[in-house]
């Protein structure tokens, strides 16, 4: 009996190695790269948010025929938790007494892209990819608008329409529900042009966090250890509410549980705010989920 659950724990502590490794690896290349050399990453960004990130959102979507009722459960899913968070880090952020448009953002929105999305592929492959791929359109079309509205309530009607991620996946849904058969050699292109988005959001990962310095260590920890803290539990009790099983609620907590997004330190920068507190808590959370991902995968992964 015991040699039994000890090959089981064996075999689940190999799948978890595979699933986080590869994703810690290309990151700390990044991080070593950004020590030893400097790059203009705001053209690295640009390509992924406006080239292969979109490539990836239309592949993806356009390959198969788009389930509306997981679509829109995912969707409303994404709302719930991020709405129970803003109360929820609304609360703790003002009882700490501390700005809420630096220290809520990192508390609601997670890197669904940048480590949500590999970890997805490589635990739970095309099919979890695929419900990964969902629920980080949804959390992007909050992130460019909630987001945006707690940081610069004038521009944020507007700045949505600026980025081709919601256009991408209007793209993508139209092509799958349509069911339009793109030529071969314009589909293979965008595929290629998305397969370089996940390493390279990766890498620009590491490198940005080789930039930043953990200021306030204590409160930085606090508030990434917040966001993968009740992103779990809510991913759980929406899991609950809808009856989602199998690879889609595996992907639904796992999604939930994902440290602070790197992009709330490029919004902190734009709109002004005190960015390196806002890439401290990003540091703390991701150095967190080091952690908690594995330990949250070995229950998922069962």
């Amino acid at each position: 009996m015991f040699l039994t659950i000890e090959r089981r724990f064996i075999a689940i502590l190999s799948e978890i190695i595979n699933v986080v490794l590869p994703v810690f690896l290309i990151a700390s290349i990044g991080y070593l790269f950004g020590k030893r050399k400097k790059i203009d990453l705001s053209s690295v960004n640009d390509f992924v948010i406006y080239l292969a990130t979109p490539a990836l959102i239309i592949s993806s979507l356009s390959k198969d025929t788009i389930e509306i009722s997981l679509a829109g459960t995912l969707f409303i899913s994404v709302c719930i938790i991020i709405g129970v968070s803003s109360i929820i880090g609304y609360l703790a952020v003002k009882k700490l007494n501390l700005p809420l448009k630096v220290y809520l953002p990192p508390i609601l929105f997670a890197n669904t892209g940048n480590m949500g999305l590999p970890l997805i592929l490589f635990a739970f492959g095309e099919t979890g990819f695929y419900v990964g791929i969902l629920y980080m359109v949804s959390t992007t079309i909050l992130h460019y608008t909630v987001g945006i509205m707690i940081l610069n309530y004038d521009k944020s009607p507007l700045e949505i329409f600026k980025l081709p991620l919601v256009y991408s996946a209007v793209a993508g849904v139209v092509l799958s529900v349509s069911e339009v058969e793109i030529p071969t050699a314009l589909f293979r292109a965008v595929d290629l042009l998305g397969e370089a988005s996940i390493p390279t959001m990766i890498f620009a990962l590491g490198y940005k966090l080789s930039e930043v310095r953990l200021t306030h260590v204590g409160r930085s920890f606090l508030i990434g250890g917040m966001r993968i803290l009740v992103g779990v539990m809510l991913g759980i009790f929406v899991v609950w509410v809808f009856k989602l099983d199998g690879v889609a609620a595996k992907v639904v907590i796992l999604q939930s549980a994902m440290p602070p997004a790197i992009f709330n330190f490029v919004l902190a920068e734009k709109y002004n705010q005190d960015s390196k507190t806002v890439a401290s808590i990003i540091l703390a959370g991701t150095i967190l989920s080091i952690i908690t991902t594995p330990i949250i995968l070995s229950f998922l992964m069962k």
